[in-house]
């Protein structure tokens, strides 16, 4: 491994790889998506991969500038493709299996936190930069990172994700990462991980869970007498103060503006876009003081690609001005809660633009699952459920493997603690099950 043919966006990186049942296979690293094929890319995903891991997403990623040079995300995805016996191996062409992958020069941007390892490392003298990292940039949202084509048999999809497994260690390697992290992996994780010496790591996040209710008041008859009041008291306040909250899916204009054809969901504008992003800018300089990862220019080209899977939800006032509002995205059947603004506070609304009006959409469309995003306890009270996410990371080096390995064991220990309460204190009268839809398959706080 380790040969580079340089031709455009693709090194040919990897001798002929003889696999028993699909014959020769190159590998290629891809430092830019725009030279690949989307349908060669989106093939390898599954529908719940849908549309955070589509090439429209991480190639728009790529292409406005929101990782790439000077961002500390430099995209390094690793493809795996049959080799026809009269290629000449200069770029893919058959995609059976891929990685997105970048090279990390920090750790913003990933929601599954090392900072405390990397502040060890520099106390003891030891590198942890730069590392490799497999993830959806900016985005604590599960899924695949071993991708391989689901038309191929099991047999042929474990070998393709052993094989990006043993290749991603040696890549991180011959460009000097001094580590591996698989961020949010799709749960269970992997087996083969362990056998390659990866770390499990869990989190804690807070997901609404639809058990099959049939309305909003029937989501609230199955909470706790006190949570439901709570959810009635913030609802109507909003009500009083003449909030309308409405969503809106695909860009006025386009072919696929008309969002699946419900009269509650209206296409959006693209100065209504302008108006989320604004907000989105404002929320980040608010809390964090800085500009936020992302830019105008990726919101308007995921508009342009999105279609409906894009979601923006409005609250207007009694004079129709805009004064709260979220940016979700949408697969088959979960919903993403991303990014979210107020243009002027008024209570409970963070609560009803995130939250309820989610909720409520999840169950009139049946969708299994709504994310919001990552942390925050109080949605416990107002009927979400705790669930753990998952991540791997390869050391390298003994220094950081065995600190961090001993770290991990007490962690699990504490987050598995911390999730059984929290379950314990969750608002519905039992508790819930993942919905068969649940791709990830994992009970709530089980791996």
């Amino acid at each position: 491994m380790g040969r580079e043919q340089p031709h455009g966006p693709f090194t040919c990186w990897a001798e002929l790889i003889h696999d028993p049942s699909l014959g020769p296979l190159r590998v290629f690293l891809c430092r830019a998506l725009g030279g690949l094929s989307p349908r060669a890319w989106d093939a390898l995903l599954e529908p719940e991969d849908q549309p955070l891991l589509s090439w429209a997403y991480l190639d728009g990623l790529e292409v406005t500038g929101c990782v790439g040079p000077n961002t500390g995300w430099l995209p390094a995805h690793l493809l795996v493709s049959v080799a026809a016996p009269d290629e000449d191996g200069r770029e893919p062409t058959s995609l059976v299996a891929a990685m997105p992958l970048y090279v990390k020069l920090h750790s913003d941007g990933e929601w599954v936190f090392d900072l405390d390892w990397a502040s060890w490392a520099a106390a003891h003298g030891v590198a942890y930069y730069p590392k490799l990292v497999s993830a959806v940039p900016f985005n604590p949202v599960g899924g695949a990172r071993l991708l391989t084509l689901p038309s191929l048999s099991e047999a042929q999809r474990a070998s393709l994700r052993d094989l990006l497994l043993r290749l991603v260690l040696v890549l991180a390697k011959n460009i000097g990462c001094t580590s591996t992290h698989l961020l949010f992996v799709r749960s269970p994780p992997e087996p083969h991980m362990d056998a390659h010496g990866f770390l499990r790591r869990s989190q804690e996040q807070y997901h609404f869970l639809n058990a099959g209710f049939r309305s909003f008041d029937d989501y609230l008859a199955g909470l706790r007498s006190r949570r439901r009041s709570t959810i009635c008291r913030e609802r109507r306040a909003l009500a009083a103060a003449g909030i309308q909250v409405r969503s809106y899916r695909g860009l006025m204009g386009h072919a696929d503006a008309v969002a699946e054809g419900r009269d509650s969901v209206l296409p959006f504008s693209k100065e209504q876009l302008d108006v989320v992003f604004d907000a989105y800018v404002g929320t980040s300089r608010r809390y964090t003081g800085e500009l936020p990862y992302l830019n105008r220019a990726f919101f308007h080209l995921c508009a342009q690609r999105l279609g409906t899977r894009l979601e923006l939800v409005l609250a207007h006032d009694r004079e129709g001005e805009v004064v709260g509002c979220a940016w979700n995205l949408l697969s088959d059947t979960r919903r993403f809660g991303r990014y979210w603004g107020e243009l002027r506070h008024l209570p409970f609304l963070h609560f009803e633009v995130c939250y309820y009006h989610s909720i409520a959409s999840c169950i009139a469309e049946g969708r299994a699952v709504f994310e919001p995003g990552h942390g925050g306890e109080h949605k416990l009270i107002r009927g979400f459920t705790p669930v753990l996410t998952h991540s791997a990371h390869h050391f390298f080096s003994d220094e950081l493997r065995e600190p961090i390995g001993q770290f991990l064991v007490a962690e699990q220990q504490w987050v598995r603690a911390s999730c059984e309460v929290a379950r314990g204190h969750a608002s519905f009268h039992r508790p819930l099950s993942s919905p068969s839809s649940d791709v990830r398959g994992n009970e709530p706080g089980e791996e």
